[in-house]
């Protein structure tokens, strides 16, 4: 965390914080996919003092040396058989790109499969399947990890952790749910190695909108409550491996918000230039349609916004506040009537409303935290209505709480 050890934050975002305790993390059983079949498997477990059994990049699992990592982290219950191998195809088919565009750029793909009960054979399989799709190349290697679920962030830790001794300077990170445009990967590594390797690099994202009320107002308020500079989103983006160490803290509840705050910097003329978003990389994805995950997903966003702001010194959590996520919403932040006065008090409305849910939820984390009753966790959504531009069909699938 920037800052150092010398606490900087309010006595308000001591008492916010005190109301968010999560449970440590949960020693993380996993299986790396070995490439001569189901006997070249190795099982291990990651804890929260080290890694049982063997790393990548030994005799089992040779991997090139250095270069870049990339994650796709998905799991079973979110599509069938089919939609998962015709997503691996398209983003091995934006790498291709890379390598064309690098040739001498060194790509470890991690695939991370989550499962449920019962679905850890099923896992395996997905994986042995995928592993036969990637071309003969040595400079483009395949991971498969199947470990259990739910939770995205369980997966990014774990593979930061097993991947630590293998220098990578940096991460591509992408959704199993998004397209992504020609030259979209190629243009984010090549300018992420221009900038040295340092910061975060991101894809500019256009939100398809569903055929459901709650989709297309969702996309209506978006696009009046857009920052000014977008920061990157994990759905795509290449981030230093400095800046994610050895896993992201359980505190966290996103991995783009733990990123963003990680890269602020309050001191610089230009706080967020080390976070950068190249209009000219796309991808697209549908918003979800359903009116309850909407609201789960607002919500856990919220609370990790609250979080962050809580944890972080209050230098970087005043730039936040008013340089992306209540910009406009004046008096407490600059008022924003760049696109016109009609646009501006519109926005001002929404970020509004906004604001008093968010002062809701930092009210009752600090209530939680007096009275020694913190929360424990903060719930996701079902995620059962999977749509990818990149899948021909919607599949189907219903997995809780990823």
């Amino acid at each position: 965390m920037r800052g150092g050890t010398v606490d900087r934050r309010v006595w308000w975002q001591r008492a916010v914080a005190r109301g968010f305790a999560p449970p440590p993390a949960r020693p993380t059983p996993f299986v790396l996919v070995g490439r001569e079949g189901p006997d070249s498997d190795v099982r291990g477990e990651v804890r929260g003092n080290g890694v049982t059994g063997a790393r990548p990049g030994g005799a089992a699992f040779p991997l090139p040396s250095g270069g870049l990592g990339v994650l796709l982290p998905t799991y079973v219950g979110r599509c069938d058989a089919k939609a998962h191998e015709q997503t691996f195809r398209h983003v091995l088919d934006s790498l291709a790109e890379v390598r064309q565009a690098h040739p001498s750029l060194p790509l470890s793909v991690w695939v991370g499969m989550q499962y449920g009960p019962g679905e850890d054979e099923e896992a395996l399989r997905r994986l042995r399947r995928l592993a036969e799709l990637v071309p003969e190349d040595p400079a483009l290697t395949l991971v498969g990890l199947a470990l259990p679920g739910p939770g995205k962030l369980r997966t990014v830790s774990t593979v930061l952790r097993l991947s630590e001794d293998l220098g990578y300077s940096g991460w591509l990170w992408t959704d199993d749910d998004i397209e992504i445009a020609p030259r979209c990967l190629a243009l984010l590594v090549s300018r992420f190695l221009e900038r040295g390797e340092r910061g975060a690099v991101g894809a500019h994202s256009v939100a398809l909108a569903r055929e459901t009320a709650t989709s297309q107002a969702m996309d209506r308020v978006s696009g009046v409550t857009a920052p000014p500079k977008a920061c990157p989103a994990a759905a795509c983006l290449v981030v230093a491996t400095d800046v994610l160490g050895t896993g992201i803290p359980v505190r966290r509840l996103t991995d783009d918000g733990y990123v963003v705050f990680e890269l602020l910097d309050a001191e610089a003329s230009d706080p967020l230039h080390d976070l950068e978003v190249l209009p000219e990389a796309r991808i697209s994805f549908y918003r979800v349609s359903r009116t309850h995950d909407t609201f789960q997903r607002l919500r856990r966003s919220l609370y990790s916004h609250v979080t962050c702001v809580a944890d972080y010194p209050w230098p970087t959590s005043r730039v936040y506040l008013t340089r992306v996520l209540f910009h406009g919403l004046w008096p407490l932040a600059p008022w924003d009537g760049s696109r016109g006065p009609v646009r501006g008090v519109q926005r001002w409305l929404i970020k509004g409303l906004h604001f008093t849910w968010f002062c809701g939820v930092a009210g009752s984390l600090a209530v939680r935290g007096a009275t020694g009753r913190p929360l424990r966790h903060v719930a996701w959504g079902d995620e059962g209505d999977f749509r990818s531009p990149t899948v021909e069909e919607p599949a189907a699938g219903a997995a809780a709480g990823h």
